[in-house]
């Protein structure tokens, strides 16, 4: 997984520092924005070949990220991972612009997962 970029944008420092820690340990070079307009900002400039993005957050929320950045192009892979896990907030996720859903608490194979999806969408 090396050179690997993954961008996460989450308002839970607590989270983000979780999620930093252990995606590290597989060798990704991890960013992370506080927020969907500097998550925005960040994959503009960055380009990640994953963003893990929760949905509810201050300033501009998931689903507006999403849809913006699928406005201007971006076709990498966007990763929903959020705690809401109802049937149709996943499908609202994927409507959106997700390529896929993770539910929070996220379990012991979440790196495995990440793993997978990386090398199944690049």
């Amino acid at each position: 997984m090396e050179n690997k970029v993954i961008l996460i944008v989450d308002d839970d420092e607590r989270i983000v520092r979780m999620f930093r820690r252990r995606l590290k340990k597989i060798g990704l070079d991890i960013h992370a924005a506080a927020n969907g307009k500097l998550g925005l900002e960040m994959a503009t400039e960055l380009q990640p070949d994953m963003i893990l993005m929760d949905i509810r957050m201050p300033v501009m929320d998931g689903y507006e990220m999403v849809g913006l950045l699928r406005e201007t192009g971006y076709d990498r892979l966007i990763v929903a991972c959020t705690a809401s896990v109802r049937a149709e907030d996943t499908e609202s996720t994927i409507k959106a612009g997700c390529d896929y859903f993770i539910a929070k608490p996220v379990g012991n194979d979440f790196e495995e997962i990440v793993q997978k999806l990386l090398k199944e969408y690049n």
